[in-house]
C-alpha cells in the first residue's frame, strides 16, 4: 500500500511501509453510514427513516526514528496547513483511488526509539474518486486532413460528428455527478441534455454565439452553470430552466441525449464523469 498526498502548492509527500514516515496503521479508509430510526410507543424495535454518508475521518499512525523526529515532524507541519485543500491518492495492487481532504490535526507522541506522529484528515465528501475521468463525447469535430495529402475543391478541413445519444456507464453503487460541456460554433438558442431512461431534462435557457461554452456540473456540493463567451466567466445558475434538473449517471447504462431549439448542427457536446465508490 502506498498514500501520497497532494497539497494547495502542488507538493507531493508519499507515505507507505518505509523511511522516513513509515505508516503504523491507517483507519478510515472504508464505507460507514448514519442510520436514522424512529420508534412509537409500545413498539417493538425501531422504524427505519434513512442512512447518510458522513464525512470521513482519516487517521493516519506514523513512526518516526528518533534522530530524525524533529526534521520529519517539523516536514508535515509545514506541509499539511490549515484551511487548504490537498487531495490524497490511495494505491495498492491495481487499485488507485483518490479523495480530498482538509487536516484536522498532526500529534507528535512516544518516547523510544521509534516515536509516532498521528495525522488526521478530514474529508467532507466521503466518496473516493478514480484518478482518471471517463469522456463521452456526443458531438465532436473530426479532422479530415489525411497523409499523403489530396485536396480537391471545395475541401473541408474538418467535419462534424453527431452521435446525439452517448451512453454514459456506471460500474458502481454510487451515483456519478456530470460534468457536460456545450461548446458553440455558430448560433444555439437553449442547449440541453435529456436523460433517457428517466425522462428528465436539463436545458439551459439562454442564446449561444460561436465560440461560447457553458459547462454544467451536478455532483454534490458542485452543482453550478459557467458560460464562458469573450474570455469572460460568468455564472447562470439563474438560466437553467424551472423546475432545474441536475442530471446524474445511475449504476447501470445511463443514455443522454442532446438538443437545441435551434442551431443543433452548431452545438458540440461531451459529458465528462468519475467512478466514485464508498470505499478503498
Amino acid at each position: 500500500m502506498k498514500i501520497t498526498c497532494e497539497n494547495e502548492r502542488g507538493e507531493q509527500l508519499t507515505l507507505g511501509w518505509f523511511a522516513p514516515l513509515w505508516i503504523r496503521s491507517i483507519t478510515g479508509l472504508g464505507a460507514s453510514y448514519a442510520i436514522s430510526t424512529s420508534k412509537n410507543n409500545g413498539q417493538d424495535g425501531e422504524h427505519y427513516t434513512g442512512a447518510v454518508a458522513e464525512k470521513r475521518n482519516i487517521v493516519i499512525v506514523l513512526d518516526v526514528r528518533k534522530s530524525d523526529y524533529v526534521t520529519q515532524r517539523n516536514l508535515l507541519y509545514n506541509f499539511f496547513q490549515p484551511r487548504s485543500q490537498g487531495t490524497l491518492f490511495y494505491e495498492e495492487n491495481s487499485i488507485a483511488r483518490k479523495i480530498k481532504y482538509y487536516v484536522e490535526s498532526i500529534e507528535p507522541s512516544g518516547d523510544g526509539i521509534l516515536k509516532n506522529i498521528t495525522l488526521s484528515l478530514i474529508c467532507p465528501d466521503p466518496k473516493w474518486y478514480d484518478i482518471h475521468d471517463n469522456l463521452v463525447q456526443l458531438a465532436i469535430w473530426q479532422g479530415n486532413i489525411r497523409f499523403p495529402l489530396r485536396l480537391r475543391d471545395p475541401f473541408a478541413v474538418t467535419k462534424k460528428v453527431n452521435t446525439l445519444i452517448g451512453n454514459v456507464r456506471n460500474d458502481s453503487a454510487v451515483t456519478m455527478g456530470l460534468a457536460v460541456r456545450f461548446t458553440a460554433t455558430g448560433t444555439v438558442v437553449n442547449p440541453s441534455l435529456y436523460d433517457v431512461n428517466r425522462h428528465e431534462l436539463m436545458k439551459i435557457n439562454t442564446t449561444m454565439h460561436a465560440g461560447d461554452k457553458i459547462t454544467i456540473t451536478t455532483g454534490t456540493g458542485n452543482k453550478r452553470v459557467i458560460l464562458i463567451s469573450g474570455g469572460i466567466t460568468t455564472n447562470i445558475n439563474n438560466l437553467m430552466a424551472y423546475p432545474p434538473k441536475w442530471l446524474q449517471a445511475y449504476h447501470g447504462d445511463n443514455l443522454f441525449r442532446y438538443d437545441a431549439d435551434s442551431g443543433i448542427d452548431s452545438l458540440s457536446v461531451s459529458i465528462l464523469t468519475t467512478q466514485a465508490y464508498w470505499g478503498t
